[in-house]
């Protein structure tokens, strides 16, 4: 991958005038030690995120963004285009268009070339909805085995409605709102609570038994059975509504998205501090572990929500983001090397001690999001995310070829992969921008 002189990473992580490195006259500075761990996460957002996928990942010819590569960044062959990473690269490349004049035009470049393929490849022209997968000849991967995933919707409209807002396309944001009405029409159930974890491509409801013992996995790639409710496809469909509302004021889309804000802040919240990983058909909770990465995630999506909704305070919503992350610092967080595990129970330690890279950088955000609200109560969550952010530089880094790695097992052996289907590069960038802010005293 190419390195970048220091002279040319200044100039890519230059912000707006009045922006995060030019606090308004009056404004409080933030320390010199918070200026320099967001110098820090821009400088990595450049060199570990940005550069070696971006263009390297762009295909011209066959339209969409390339998921494979070897550790190096060296191409391996692609045999589809997977929904969720066309849509998590679409969005990344409009995210920064926004965040960075420097790099504006370049990634506006990117994100409609993203757009396009969402657009005319990925979309189900027939019968509406996202493909989960279309082979890289043309029309949608027989693997999929004629099944769309909720999920796969959710951020098909989360990168469109971004899109919208960073290019102005209205195309985009029509696209979007025909893929929330899609799955308002098609993934919910009548007097239920939530969605449905997927459907056939005709979106007709999959064939269930309500009475096995091991309901089938129906939905491609993350295997959720479709009558259960999956907390990871509800938490990303709020994200998606909370960002489509941002550009269309619906009052449709407004009690959609408040009644998932309820039905995440209630219902799959349990006391002490951690989610569900599934509700019933009824909205009954079903036993299971607490994945971390997702309970700090949720603890940011659900406040991002509040802030689109209008909610100005909700105590409920305050106690069950807290929770969510000290519960995650209880119990499934290594306070020595800052670490965050990937599950465990309510009331136990983590049983799986082996790390998620997109958990890592969840934590990050979330440490950064609980200073920013409570940090005046004492330091607690800022040195969190210094251990946090430690671990993630001096073991999820590959400091010679550049990039974020997989993971690392709980035995200590670093998982060497950076991209992939399900690794793009979403929750780095998020992460890194929206903690640099917070940092800087601009971000939410």
């Amino acid at each position: 991958m190419p390195t970048l002189s220091a002279a040319v990473v200044a100039v890519l992580l230059a912000v707006p005038a009045g922006g995060p490195q030019s606090p308004l006259a009056g404004a409080a500075r933030p320390p010199a030690a918070d200026v320099a761990l967001a110098d820090e996460l821009d400088a990595y957002l450049v060199r570990h995120v940005l550069a070696p996928r971006f263009p390297a990942c762009v295909d011209r010819e066959r339209g969409g963004f390339h998921a494979n590569f070897a550790s190096d960044w060296t191409k391996r062959p692609d045999r589809h285009r997977f929904v969720v990473y066309q849509a998590r690269n679409t969005w990344t490349a409009a995210t920064i268009a926004l965040a960075r004049p420097a790099l504006r035009e370049e990634y506006l470049g990117y994100a409609r070339h993203g757009v396009a393929f969402l657009l005319q490849q990925q979309w189900d022209a027939l019968n509406g909805g996202f493909h989960n997968a279309v082979l890289l000849e043309g029309g949608p991967d027989p693997a999929d085995a004629g099944v769309k995933m909720t999920y796969g919707q959710a951020f098909g409209v989360y990168a469109l409605a971004v899109a919208h807002r960073a290019t102005g396309d209205a195309a985009a944001l029509e696209r979007a709102k025909q893929g929330y009405l899609w799955v308002e029409a098609r993934c919910r159930d009548a007097g239920a609570p939530g969605y449905r974890g997927a459907v056939h491509t005709d979106g007709s409801p999959l064939a269930s038994d309500p009475d096995a013992v091991a309901p089938r996995p129906d939905a491609v790639g993350i295997g959720v059975p479709a009558l259960l409710r999956d907390m990871n496809t509800h938490i990303h469909l709020l994200e998606a509504w909370t960002e489509l509302l941002r550009e269309w004021p619906d009052p449709g889309l407004r009690a959609s998205t408040e009644r998932l804000y309820r039905l995440v802040r209630d219902d799959f919240y349990s006391e002490p501090g951690t989610l569900h990983l599934f509700l019933d058909a009824q909205g009954r909770p079903i036993a299971g572990p607490s994945s971390f990465g997702h309970d700090v995630e949720t603890a940011f999506l659900l406040i991002e929500a509040a802030e689109a909704l209008g909610i100005r305070d909700d105590p409920r919503l305050e106690r069950v983001a807290r929770r969510l992350v000290d519960h995650a610092l209880a119990l499934g967080w290594n306070a020595e090397t800052g670490q965050l595990y990937e599950q465990g129970f309510a009331l136990r330690p983590a049983f799986d001690r082996s790390i998620e890279w997109w958990a890592q950088f969840e934590l990050v955000n979330a440490l950064s999001v609980m200073h920013a609200r409570h940090g005046a109560e004492g330091p607690r969550y800022r040195a969190a995310l210094d251990k946090a952010w430690a671990f993630v530089r001096e073991k999820l880094t590959d400091g010679a070829k550049g990039g974020v790695f997989a993971g690392v097992e709980a035995d200590g052996r670093v998982r060497d992969g950076k991209s992939n289907d399900w690794m793009a590069a979403y929750h780095t960038a998020r992460s890194l921008l929206l903690t640099s802010q917070r940092l800087r005293g601009d971000g939410r």
